[in-house]
C-alpha cells in the first residue's frame, strides 16, 4: 500500500518540538543539589572564586577540583582571608579539570527525573585542529572530565561525537534553547544544521532551537588568532550564547542593548550594535517549544573601552604578531568577555557580574546599577549579589563559566 502524498508531506513539516521529550537540560534556576568549581591558583582569580564560594556557600554544598595535595593546601591557606568554612567544602583532586568548569559537562534528567550526563567530543573551543592542529594526548584529558564525573556520580552517561560546550547551548528548562548557529557549524563543520537539530534532540531533548546570529565579536577566534578590528584581539569562547542571551525564566530572555553615545565611542560597540538588532528581531519572532511568545528584557553592555587593556609588542613577541602588521613597540588591545550575561542563577540567589572601580567613569557605575535593579526585578525571591569579575572575564569566561550546578534528581 503506497503512503498517501499528504501523509509524506505532513511528516516532512512535523517541528523538532512535536516529539515527546525523554530527557531535558534542567533550568538553572531549578533546585540545585550542589555546584562544582575548579580552583586556579593564582591570585588573579583566586579571589573571584572566593568571593563566589562566600556567596553560594550558606545555600547550597560545594565541590572544588584542585590540581594536587599542595593546590588544595594552599586553596585552604588562601580561603582563610574569607569568610569561608573550609571543613564543609569537598575537593577532589583531578589535575584535568578546567578552571571555566561550565563548558565540560552537560547533565539531563530522564522522564523518571533520575539524572544522566551527556559527553559531547572536545575541541576546546573550536581551536582544535582549525587554529592548533592536532589536539595532545594530555589536552584531551581535559575534555573527559564529563566521563569521570560520571562515574564517579555513578550516573548513566550518554556519548556523542558532536562537539558543544556548557556555556554553548542555554535552556528554559522545557526543551527551548538558544543557541549560536555559527557557534554550532564551527564546531560540527562537517554537519548540517538539521542534523545538529536531531543530535541536541537525542542527547539534550531539544524541542525548539532558536538560532542567534554570531555573537559578541570580543567573543569570537579569529585566523592564527588575529585582531578583529585594526589592533583589537579578542579572546573569548569563540561565540557562547551566555555572553549573549540568556533565560530569566520560561519565556523571558535578557539581551544587551547599545546606546548610541556609547556606539559612538567604541569601535566594539559599533560592531556589536547591528548584531544584537539582528538577534533582537529573532527573538521578537521567536516563540518556544510550547508556542509561547519570547519576552525580551535589554540590558545594557559593560564600558568596554575601559576594561580593555594594553599590551606594547616584545621584539620576542614580534613572530606572533608581524603577519597581522604590527611591529615590535606597537601597542595592541586585548578584550574582556565583558558582560552581563554571565550570571549564574542558584539556590536563593543570583550572583551577578560588576566592573566600576574608582577612577572610571560614573557611566560605568550607572550600568552596574541599572542591570543590578533590573535581575533585582526579575528575581524578587533571590537575593543579587553582585562581583567583581574582571579577572576571571580576562580568562576569557565569566562567573557563569566557573561554576557549574548539579540539578537534584531522584536517586
Amino acid at each position: 500500500m503506497t503512503t498517501p502524498k499528504y501523509i509524506i508531506i505532513l511528516l516532512l513539516i512535523i517541528p523538532l518540538h512535536g516529539t515527546a521529550q525523554t530527557v531535558r537540560i534542567p533550568a538553572e534556576w531549578e533546585k540545585q543539589e550542589k555546584v562544582w568549581l575548579s580552583w586556579f591558583g593564582q591570585e588573579r582569580r583566586d579571589s573571584t572564586s572566593c568571593r563566589v564560594i562566600e556567596a553560594r556557600q550558606p545555600h547550597v554544598p560545594l565541590s572544588i577540583n584542585v590540581e594536587s595535595d599542595s593546590m588544595k593546601m594552599a586553596a585552604i591557606q588562601y580561603m582563610s582571608g574569607y569568610n569561608i568554612d573550609v571543613s564543609k567544602l569537598d575537593f577532589v583532586k583531578d589535575a584535568y579539570a578546567d578552571f571555566y568548569i561550565r563548558d565540560y559537562v552537560f547533565f539531563v534528567k530522564d522522564a523518571a527525573e533520575k539524572l544522566q550526563i551527556v559527553c559531547f567530543d572536545y575541541s576546546s573551543y573550536g581551536m582544535y585542529p582549525d587554529l592548533l592542529g592536532p589536539m595532545t594526548e594530555e589536552e584531551g584529558r581535559f575534555g573527559k572530565w564529563d566521563e569521570r564525573l560520571a562515574e564517579k556520580m555513578r550516573v548513566p552517561a550518554v556519548t556523542s561525537d558532536y562537539v558543544f560546550e556548557g556555556g554553548g547551548i542555554e535552556s528554559n528548562g522545557k526543551g527551548t534553547f538558544l543557541v549560536i548557529k555559527e557557534m554550532a557549524l564551527q564546531r560540527n563543520p562537517k554537519k548540517t544544521i538539521p542534523e545538529i537539530e536531531a543530535e541536541l534532540k537525542r542527547t539534550l531533548g531539544a524541542r525548539k532551537i532558536i538560532w542567534l546570529a554570531n555573537g559578541l565579536i570580543e567573543d569570537r577566534l579569529f585566523p592564527n588568532f588575529g585582531p578583529f578590528y585594526k589592533n583589537y584581539f579578542g579572546g573569548g569562547a569563540n561565540m557562547h550564547v551566555d555572553e549573549l542571551c540568556r533565560f530569566v525564566d520560561e519565556t523571558t530572555v535578557v539581551l544587551p542593548y547599545i546606546s548610541a553615545a556609547d556606539k559612538a565611542k567604541s569601535p566594539v560597540d559599533s560592531i556589536n550594535h547591528p548584531m544584537l538588532e539582528t538577534n533582537y528581531e529573532i527573538l521578537k519572532n521567536a516563540t518556544t517549544a510550547d508556542g509561547k511568545k519570547i519576552k525580551i528584557i535589554r540590558i545594557p553592555m559593560p564600558e568596554i573601552e575601559q576594561l580593555k587593556y594594553a599590551m606594547v609588542i616584545e621584539q620576542s613577541d614580534i613572530k606572533r604578531f608581524r603577519d597581522f602588521g604590527f611591529n615590535a613597540g606597537d601597542t595592541i588591545y586585548r578584550l574582556l568577555a565583558a558582560s552581563y550575561c554571565n550570571y549564574f542563577i542558584s539556590n536563593n540567589v543570583v550572583l551577578l557580574q560588576k566592573y566600576w572601580k574608582p577612577g572610571m567613569p560614573e557611566t560605568q557605575k550607572q550600568k552596574d546599577e541599572e542591570v543590578r535593579k533590573i535581575f533585582a526585578q526579575l528575581f524578587p525571591d533571590r537575593q543579587i549579589i553582585q562581583i567583581h569579575s574582571r579577572t576571571v572575564n580576562r580568562g576569557g569566561g565569566g562567573l557563569h563559566c566557573m561554576t557549574h550546578e548539579v540539578p537534584v534528581s531522584k536517586k
